[in-house]
């Protein structure tokens, strides 16, 4: 997993062509002005789902993680705590892979959260079991516009 704002992204530019051209996307793109929906920067390599919600309690949210994705999660607007953990930590739920490059998992115990704000991006590889849209809670849920950028592997 990785954490840091939009300024700092061409650190990780060596870490890929694919991930660097989806960085790139958020650099140079107004996310917060893009309406929701599927964008194509590279057919099914690599893609972005811009997405409007808001936040959840942790009790309304689910573990996930993906095989054939990274994914790039970038928020553009209001701010939201995501869950890691290490998908050896947790036990399978469902597993909708390859159709939908998406496994569900449960488990227990502390969740460690981290706070993405505007701006801010992390990067989840296939080991990193991520609960996104969690609001910070006591507060209540508020609204968030964010980015997921899909790269293949």
């Amino acid at each position: 997993m990785i954490y840091d704002t939009l300024k700092n992204c061409e650190m990780y530019f060596p870490l890929g062509e694919r991930l660097q051209r989806g960085l790139e996307y958020l650099q140079t793109t107004d996310i917060k002005n893009l309406a929701v929906g599927k964008y194509e920067i590279d057919g099914e390599k690599i893609f972005v789902l811009v997405q409007e919600y808001e936040t959840k309690f942790v009790g309304d949210c689910k573990w996930e993680s993906h095989k054939a994705y990274i994914d790039i999660q970038y928020v553009a607007d209001g701010c939201e705590m995501m869950g890691i953990a290490n998908i050896g930590a947790l036990t399978v739920k469902e597993d909708l892979t390859p159709a939908q490059d998406m496994i569900y998992y449960k488990g227990s115990g502390e969740i460690n959260c981290f706070r993405v704000s505007a701006g801010e991006f992390a990067i989840f590889f296939p080991q990193d079991a991520h609960m996104p849209s969690l609001n910070d809670e006591p507060n209540a849920p508020v609204k968030v516009k964010k980015a997921v950028v899909k790269v293949l592997l």
